[in-house]
């Protein structure tokens, strides 16, 4: 995991100078020529050990040895992430795409939709925040999100997915709500770590979802 630090922009807050980390995202793939090569010589391991007649390398070790290279091009394949963190209070700046997961080359629909959801509040907040865009240095907007955290279902039984769903809302407290403040020029948003670790798991809930 790369870190690199540029001290450039205040925090919102204006307690500290932001240090910039860089690390690695699973939920993006982007080919590149490091990639390429491990890959390569992952199969070209795996195809030395599987026809080598000599019996100078055992085959555990070549498997290894392949499993190793094919573990490095995923690694080197993984994008990357940006997000610029104050060492003082905590609180992270970052770019709203971050909630757009990749599978397969496209954006899920999940991600699709919370990414949509939040880029709306953003856009209709007429609620101006006491903080400043680090970036641009224009107001930023304040906003409310209500969002909620869910059990997946993926057991197979209707009654026990309800049962565990039910259990999550006793412990969680069901819907909750959270104020952010973003950029509508930047499309960023600054959370503390505990509210961008909620906003995260939690499911993007409407108006009209808590009235029913």
């Amino acid at each position: 995991m790369g870190t690199a630090v540029e001290r450039t922009m205040w925090c919102p807050k204006r307690c500290d100078l932001l240090v910039m980390k860089t690390k690695p995202n699973p939920h993006k793939f982007e080919w590149n020529f490091g990639a390429s090569a491990f890959f390569a010589m992952s199969l070209i391991s795996l195809y030395i050990t599987i026809f080598n007649k000599t019996d100078n390398i055992p085959s555990y070790l070549g498997f290894l040895i392949s499993g190793i290279f094919l573990i490095l091009g995923f690694r080197l394949a993984s994008g990357t992430i940006n997000e610029y963190v104050c060492p003082s209070c905590k609180g992270v700046v970052f770019d709203i795409d971050r909630f757009k997961f990749f599978r397969n080359g496209k954006i899920t629909k999940s991600s699709a939709k919370k990414y949509e959801a939040i880029l709306q509040l953003l856009n209709d907040s007429s609620e101006l925040s006491e903080l400043q865009c680090p970036s641009c240095s224009k107001d930023m907007n304040s906003f409310e999100v209500l969002y909620k955290f869910e059990h997946k279902r993926s057991s197979g039984s209707f009654l026990k997915d309800i049962a565990i769903e039910t259990a999550v809302d006793s412990v969680f407290g069901g819907v909750k709500e959270m104020e952010i403040e973003g950029c509508k020029t930047c499309k960023s948003l600054w959370l503390d770590k505990r509210k961008r670790l909620d906003l995260n798991r939690g499911r993007i809930v409407s108006n009209e979802e808590v009235q029913e």
